[in-house]
């Protein structure tokens, strides 16, 4: 799974909204390997993390609060999976309407 989770990440990470950035990190060998992929975003960050296994681990954190806004694991099996989860994410990732962001 993760050769599907990094062949992914090169196709969605050029086009995150404006304002997101994204670095991929791969994994050392292990018995079963992870690899993740880091956001920033103006005030909230986030990561997710994927096994080999195709478990995954995503979390959104608001900067100014501190406030965890995303605890979400699960499964993955396949690159349309990954989309659906990276949709999800990114909303959660974003500001709120009418939440002034301040840079």
């Amino acid at each position: 799974m993760l050769n599907t989770f990094h062949y992914w990440a090169q196709e969605a990470i050029p086009g995150l909204p404006a304002g997101v950035e994204a670095y991929f990190t791969p994994g050392t060998a292990s018995e079963n390997t992870a690899a993740r992929i880091d956001f920033d975003a103006p005030v909230r960050m986030g990561r997710i993390t994927c096994w080999d296994s195709g478990n995954f681990y995503a979390e959104i954190l608001d900067t100014e609060s501190g406030q965890n806004l995303l605890d979400r694991h699960g499964k993955v099996d396949s690159v349309a999976d990954l989309g659906s989860l990276l949709g999800s994410f990114l909303e959660t990732l974003k500001p709120s309407r009418g939440q002034t962001v301040v840079i």
